[in-house]
């Protein structure tokens, strides 16, 4: 029965948290308006205060610079010449003046600079000065780029250095999720690796298992076998020198397999007999095959001798050659 990988596996459709680059745009713009806001009525209200010095300025300007009675009376200019080359180099830019008499009920000013003819009532300033024992009124108003068009520039400047701190904090946060993402993501497939990784290893463990016991299952029956045939296993080295001996050898020869670890076979070979058994073990070395030989082993009491068939065979190694040899010993029965 196959199992769904657990939703925790699962690829992401959206990138995680994408709602904190919108929290951050709509908090800055937000943040940018109200400042906007504010320093657009600051930068009015400082419009406004220079405007106010402006138009005293000029006040005093026509009030300081009035000629006296002797000067007028011999003056054969009119009042507007005088006060047009006043006012033509000292008035602002920013700033239109209208002046005019209280004396006569005249439509016409004495002087009017860059007014069109006409004077915003809600943004002029008007103060009524004496001189020359006249009454004039000296009207200033400002040009549209004096007072708003500040407040707008100031708004815009704000603007412009919200909205871009704003798409800078948004683009370094979706920057940050997305190699948040992709963490996720590469952790995500180390976790599904990870879990491959042990399902696979748990199948080794089950593989090992069966092996090791079809292994003992083979071993134990190779033991019965050889119990049960009743003969008796050698297994030598290059020398011929005893490294294993089954346990049968107690019943045949009267010794323990552990006195015999480590001592020469043909020691226990009949003196008679030795050299058919040393030319047994080159002929199986030479060619491969499993000799039989037919000769006595010497009992533990020396005196008696067990007649016995062995089968030799040699043990070859691809790298180091030969490497020991394998023999069987079955009690061969006297007729």
């Amino acid at each position: 029965m196959e199992s769904s990988a657990p939703a925790r596996f699962r690829r992401p459709v959206l990138w995680p948290g994408l709602w904190i680059p919108l929290l951050l745009v709509a908090a800055g713009l937000l943040v940018t308006g109200i400042t906007a806001n504010i320093e657009g009525r600051r930068a009015m209200a400082l419009a406004e205060a220079r405007y106010y010095a402006q138009h005293q300025a000029l006040v005093n300007h026509l009030l300081a610079n009035v000629p006296n009675q002797s000067e007028a009376g011999d003056s054969s200019q009119p009042v507007s010449v005088w006060l047009q080359a006043l006012f033509s180099d000292t008035l602002p830019d920013s700033l239109g003046l209208r002046i005019d008499t209280l004396e006569r009920h005249t439509k016409m000013p004495l002087l009017e600079i860059r007014t069109n003819g006409s004077v915003d009532p809600t943004r002029a300033l008007r103060t009524e000065v004496s001189p020359l024992d006249q009454h004039w009124i000296l009207t200033t108003v400002p040009s549209p780029e004096g007072l708003e068009e500040v407040a707008r520039a100031a708004e815009q400047t704000v603007w412009i250095a919200g909205f871009a701190l704003s798409v800078f904090a948004a683009s370094l946060a979706l920057l940050l999720n997305r190699r948040l993402h992709l963490q996720t993501l590469h952790n995500l497939g180390l976790e599904q690796r990870e879990i491959g990784a042990d399902h696979q290893i748990a199948n080794f463990q089950v593989e090992k298992s069966i092996l090791r016991q079809a292994l003992n299952d083979s071993e134990q029956r190779s033991r019965d076998l050889v119990a049960l045939s009743g003969a008796v296993i050698w297994e030598l080295d290059e020398n011929g020198r005893i490294g294993f001996v089954s346990p049968q050898i107690a019943e045949l020869l009267d010794r323990a397999p552990a006195d015999l670890v480590g001592q020469p076979l043909e020691e226990l070979v009949a003196p008679a007999f030795q050299s058919n058994y040393r030319r047994a073990l080159a002929a199986a070395r030479s060619d491969r095959t499993i000799e039989r030989i037919d000769l006595p082993l010497l009992h533990r009491n020396q005196e008696a001798e067990v007649p016995v068939v062995l089968r030799v065979r040699a043990l070859k190694d691809p790298v180091h050659g030969l490497s020991g040899f394998r023999i069987s010993t079955l009690q061969r029965l006297a007729i």
